[in-house]
């Protein structure tokens, strides 16, 4: 199976395929076209149309996790990123017209209110914390180009979980940069953390999002499902190291 597409479409396709049981995790590749297509800073895939025919044929194989959702409308799987807060305001702005993703999280960091949670790493104790979101990060990026949790690897069966906490609007619209250089950590306001079962709960429900999709509100359960794809390796697979290199900024 190939997606051809987005984040959108990565998506949909990987929902598709792990909701059909099989016996062995099914094997996909992600030939990302779209608008954002943070999936590919993590999950690269050649980017010249006359590397394609070289990538398909290369044979070589790697695990992929997969995250899976469960919220007020029900289950779902993911493969990038999902979060609770402030994401799921962005993405439906951000559907509404011709805008970007950075023009919509402007306008949301002006108006978005934050939000007190309750969250739960696994089986640690459970936190209380006034959000303006948290982040479930299988790979590193979302939002175009955001580099959301810079350590994160989409094949070593942890979430990276990135609590950005009681900021204000001024603080969030001066530190986007931040964001996209992935320096955010520097901020008092933002946590790290790892783990394969994250829980978010909220007296008020809060929009999540996974993927750049709308995914209902909280109560939200993200677990991580590893090894859940075979996904086609471009970066390993020996072909153009030039190309690779372009792909791994």
């Amino acid at each position: 199976m190939i997606a051809v597409g987005g984040d959108g479409t990565a998506h949909e396709v990987v929902n598709g395929l792990l909701r059909r049981p099989t016996a062995r995790p099914p094997r996909v590749g992600f030939l990302q076209r779209g608008t954002g297509a943070d999936l590919r800073r993590s999950v690269a895939s050649p980017r010249r149309p006359e590397d394609v025919a070289a990538w398909l044929t290369s044979h070589r194989w790697r695990p992929l996790d997969a995250g899976r959702l469960s919220t007020s409308t029900g289950r779902r799987y993911f493969i990038n990123v999902a979060d609770a807060g402030i994401g799921a305001e962005i993405v439906r702005r951000a559907a509404r017209g011709p805008g970007n993703f950075l023009g919509a999280a402007v306008i949301s960091l002006l108006r978005h209110r934050n939000t007190l949670v309750r969250l739960r790493l696994d089986q640690g104790p459970v936190l209380q914390r006034r959000v303006r979101t948290i982040a479930v990060a299988n790979g590193a990026y979302l939002g175009g180009a955001m580099r959301m949790a810079p350590q994160a690897q989409p094949d070593d069966g942890w979430f990276d979980v990135v609590t950005i906490g009681d900021i204000s609007r001024w603080l969030g619209i001066r530190s986007l940069p931040m964001l996209y250089r992935g320096t955010h950590g520097r901020l008092s306001q933002v946590e790290f953390g790892k783990a394969r079962r994250v829980e978010i709960e909220s007296d008020e429900p809060i929009g999540v999002e996974a993927d750049g999709e709308l995914a209902g509100t909280t109560p939200a359960v993200f677990e991580i499902v590893p090894g859940a794809l075979q996904v086609i390796d471009w970066r390993s697979s020996g072909i153009l190291s030039s190309d690779r290199a372009r792909v791994s900024d």
